[in-house]
């Protein structure tokens, strides 16, 4: 009897540990910006040439009890006013916790033999329901970058133009 008690009270010590775990996403996909609503704090908007919107929000304003992740910032990307990609981008942080949030949210997968995480370079893919998730690590001025993009299937067409906008005005800068 006294293993089911425990049990009970690990079930729901987990489960209160799940509801306390930091909801970086604020709204919903296809939602406008005004529909944003993070106490007093006014996100950085900024607009692009391509026909998007992006509104930066610290990690540490949605999150104030998980500092796991701080030092990340969160962007709405909103194409026509509708939320159509999520990113979490990590920059030049001595650690690998985007790696290891999303290997334990979405899955692990395989790096080479022999290559620590921290110098590992590449992406991968994962769905998850109706979401894209792709977890990229890569190399930038100074450092490196980890960036999480999460797309909703139903607006994975709308990304690919803008995305397709956006590889077209880089291949023009060289």
């Amino acid at each position: 009897m006294n293993k089911f008690i425990v049990y009970i009270f690990g079930f729901f010590f987990l489960a209160q540990a799940n509801a306390l775990a930091c909801n970086f996403k604020t709204t919903n996909f296809g939602s406008p910006k005004e529909s944003v609503k993070i106490g007093e704090l006014i996100p950085l908007s900024i607009s692009d040439r391509f026909g998007g919107e992006q509104l930066i929000i610290p990690m540490q304003e949605l999150c104030k009890n998980d500092k796991s992740l701080y030092g990340t910032s969160v962007i709405h990307l909103y194409i026509e006013n509708k939320l159509n990609r999520i990113q979490l981008y990590r920059a030049n942080m001595e650690d690998s916790k985007l790696m290891d949030y999303a290997m334990g949210k979405y899955g692990s997968f395989n790096l080479p033999e022999g290559v620590p995480k921290s110098r590992w370079r590449g992406s991968y893919v994962w769905e998850s329901g109706n979401d894209i998730i792709e977890y990229i690590k890569t190399d930038i001025h100074d450092g490196h970058a980890e960036i999480i993009n999460i797309v909703s299937k139903l607006y994975s067409v709308c990304m690919a133009d803008y995305d397709s906008k956006v590889g077209e005005w880089l291949d023009s800068q060289q």
